[in-house]
C-alpha cells in the first residue's frame, strides 16, 4: 500500500488543472500573446511554480 508522504497532495492537482485551464483561456493563439498581459503572466507564473513544487516533492520523497 503506498505511504501518504509518497503521494502529491490533491489541492497542488486541482490548483494546477484550474491554473493551466486559466492560462490556455488568456492566451490569444491568433497573435501568441495573452489576451490579458498582466493576468496571463501570473497565472503563467503560478502554474509553474505549482508544478515545479511537486517534482520537488516527488524527488525528495523517492
Amino acid at each position: 500500500m503506498k505511504n501518504k508522504q509518497d503521494s502529491v497532495s490533491l489541492p497542488y492537482w486541482i490548483l494546477v488543472v484550474i491554473l493551466g485551464i486559466a492560462t490556455y483561456k488568456q492566451i490569444d493563439f491568433a497573435n501568441l500573446n495573452f489576451k490579458n498581459t498582466g493576468l496571463g503572466i501570473v497565472y503563467l507564473l503560478t502554474f509553474i511554480a505549482t508544478i515545479f513544487l511537486i517534482v520537488k516533492k516527488k524527488k525528495s520523497n523517492s
